[in-house]
């Protein structure tokens, strides 16, 4: 039986670029937040990785990536809903 997921209880996706060898402790960190995102490595060369972030999750992972950015480099690359 398919799951029907409605419009508004989807995720969005945010990509970021991030120095390659952050890409591990990127995720370590993200991990220890269960339900938090989930992070996908697009391009481990490039260093860029996608989010999925659910619904209501946004506002706090803004606060954790804002602290993260202060001793990672996060630049994020696109936004897509």
């Amino acid at each position: 039986m398919a799951v029907k997921v409605s419009p508004q209880r989807r995720s969005t996706l945010w990509i970021y670029q991030v120095d390659p060898h952050e890409i591990h402790y990127l995720k370590f960190i993200l991990e220890a937040y269960e339900g938090l995102t989930t992070l996908t490595t697009l391009d481990p060369q490039k260093g860029l990785v996608q989010m999925a972030v659910p619904p209501g999750r946004h506002g706090s992972l803004e606060v954790l990536l804002e602290a993260l950015g202060q001793e990672l480099e996060l630049k994020r690359v696109s936004l897509v809903a």
